[in-house]
């Protein structure tokens, strides 16, 4: 399930949150679910336990994973919800905007975009 890729234009705690979350996402995590340890992703990526007990700490915060005590982690419930409700107003407000100020800036139409992204889903 780790599929970890660090790159230096995000701090490692916030990759490790987005990889869990991506797999809770996907369904390879299920409510209710144990994830991995903070110590196994720390060996598994040569990074500092802290830094993922940091991870783990911050989506226990948010009420995505919870504590079993003497078991691990667990996938809380609602927990893909809430982070398919938090992406998606992400992308709405930043991706979206972020796309359209660079359409204007380019003259293109969003009958043009439209169309362009009707034809690329098609073909997935």
């Amino acid at each position: 399930m780790i599929r970890l890729n660090l790159n230096e234009n995000q701090p490692v705690f916030a990759q490790i949150m987005e990889m869990i979350e991506s797999d809770i996402i996907t369904g390879a995590y299920q409510s209710g679910d144990l994830i991995i340890s903070t110590t196994q992703i720390s060996k598994a990526y040569s990074v500092n336990p802290a830094t993922a007990v940091k991870a783990v700490g911050k989506l226990t915060d948010a009420g995505i994973l919870h504590k079993d005590r003497g078991i691990g982690m667990r996938v809380a419930p609602g927990a893909r919800e809430k982070i398919t409700e938090r992406r998606k107003a992400v992308f709405f407000n930043q991706t979206i905007d972020a796309l359209l100020a660079e359409a204007k800036r380019l003259s293109i139409s969003v009958a043009e975009m439209v169309s362009i992204i009707q034809g690329r889903s098609d073909n997935k």
